[in-house]
């Protein structure tokens, strides 16, 4: 009988706490795309890349590919990964789970001396958080050609700045040109395997070790602009006054209400907002805000997006301002491969079920070009994008030592 392939916690654990020391702010884990924390990052990949045979490479977007071939074949190989930036104050596991599971199955791999069926590239990617493009899983979209590299040129971050500029600030990119190899992987790879923590509390509720994913839902965003009249907030009587922000609050009380109604089947959330002159004696003149909305059903999202632009429009009556949608972005339900699916459900990992994703991934856009699956570990509390964020490490050994078995 074969020994069988077994992960290193401890290990897996280093990797996980040395990847979160890398950060922009001290007292929190920050690290987006092409600062210099991020930079550290890739460079602590490199190194832990080579110590598992891998020999690595960057594309022009800052994409870090690392492969293990040991054969020297040449061949198509499997793609596996996840993440390497992450929201402001975030947690430890969201998109680094990925990496650190794929770069562990490598590991097992090769400290046992066993060739993979094919080669395996593991793939930490740039940008998914959507610093830069709002639609979100911007590397990967540059991968995959989602868009060229005009397009992507185009997107800008809060600061106002665009790829070209944050990589002149990036170290990793003096000797690197954006762009001419835009849509590489589209016909690169064998498949894409993205192990991800869930994000949300559907596992741990209900008493499951994993969860094999069979699709994304569909994710909406709708940028709404109000324009009032700022005034004295004494003097200027309630009557006539045409204040942005009180329109606002109206719409983010009806996407609110929209969500528990529907709650099961759609969720709508409004969490970043600006107000000006955000002064506590000034009636607002101008206030821009968000809505996020998702569901696995293409037909009620696009619903609920006609309703709310007809709710915003309504409020010009009511408020006495001017609305403006100023950008909306929809990006339909994406199943995931059902060959990918059924080989996973044959590894028969204990306590498993079937779910949607609620959050956007990579993996959404690799679907788009090549067969692709997800693995979810629990979220302990559902928490996520917080430092609260936990996944035990045992979940990374069942994982792991499981998942490695599709690539013998």
């Amino acid at each position: 009988m074969e020994k069988a392939l077994l992960s290193n916690k401890n290990r897996m654990k280093r990797r996980i706490d040395e990847i979160s020391s890398f950060t922009e702010i001290d007292s929190e884990i920050t690290r987006r795309t092409y600062s210099a924390a991020w930079a550290d990052a890739v460079d602590y990949l490199k190194k832990e890349f080579a110590l598992a045979g891998m020999t690595c490479r960057m594309d022009s977007f800052g994409n870090l590919i690392g492969r293990y071939d040991p054969l020297n074949s040449g061949e198509k190989p499997f793609a596996v990964g996840s993440h390497l930036d992450s929201v402001k104050n975030a947690g430890k596991y969201d998109g680094v789970a990925g990496i650190v599971c794929g770069l562990e199955m490598v590991s097992m791999l090769h400290e046992n001396g066993i060739a993979p069926k094919h080669p395996i590239e593991v793939i930490a990617t740039a940008d998914e958080e959507g610093a830069i493009c709002q639609k979100g899983y911007f590397g990967a979209r540059f991968m995959t050609g989602d868009m060229t590299a005009e397009q992507c040129l185009g997107f800008r971050n809060a600061e106002g700045k665009n790829i070209a500029d944050l990589q002149g600030d990036c170290r990793l990119f003096k000797d690197i040109t954006f762009g001419s190899d835009c849509g590489w992987a589209k016909n690169c790879y064998r498949s894409w395997l993205e192990i991800h923590v869930e994000q949300g509390n559907v596992l741990e509720t209900e008493h499951k070790q994993a969860g094999i994913v069979c699709g994304v839902v569909g994710i909406g965003r709708i940028f709404v602009k109000f324009t009032g009249s700022s005034d004295h907030a004494g003097p200027t009587l309630m009557k006539g006054r045409q204040d942005s922000l009180a329109a606002a609050a109206a719409l983010i009380t009806h996407v609110w209400e929209t969500g528990q109604k529907k709650s099961g089947d759609l969720v709508c959330t409004v969490a970043r907002l600006h107000n000006s002159p955000n002064i506590h004696n000034v009636i607002s003149g101008e206030t821009e805000l968000v809505i996020d909305y998702r569901s696995a059903d293409d037909s009620l999202s696009q619903a609920t997006a006609t309703e709310f632009k007809a709710f915003v429009k309504s409020l010009e009556e009511s408020y006495g301002v001017k609305t403006e949608i100023t950008a909306e972005t929809y990006t339909p339900v994406k199943l995931f491969d059902k060959d990918m699916i059924s080989a996973i459900k044959a590894l028969e990992m204990p306590d498993t079920m079937e779910l949607y994703s609620w959050a956007g991934h990579d993996a959404k856009a690799f679907a788009n070009v090549i067969p692709t699956a997800m693995i979810f570990m629990p979220s302990i509390g559902g928490k996520s994008h917080s430092p609260l964020e936990f996944t035990p490490i045992e979940s990374f050994e069942l994982v792991c030592n499981n998942a490695v078995k599709l690539f013998l």
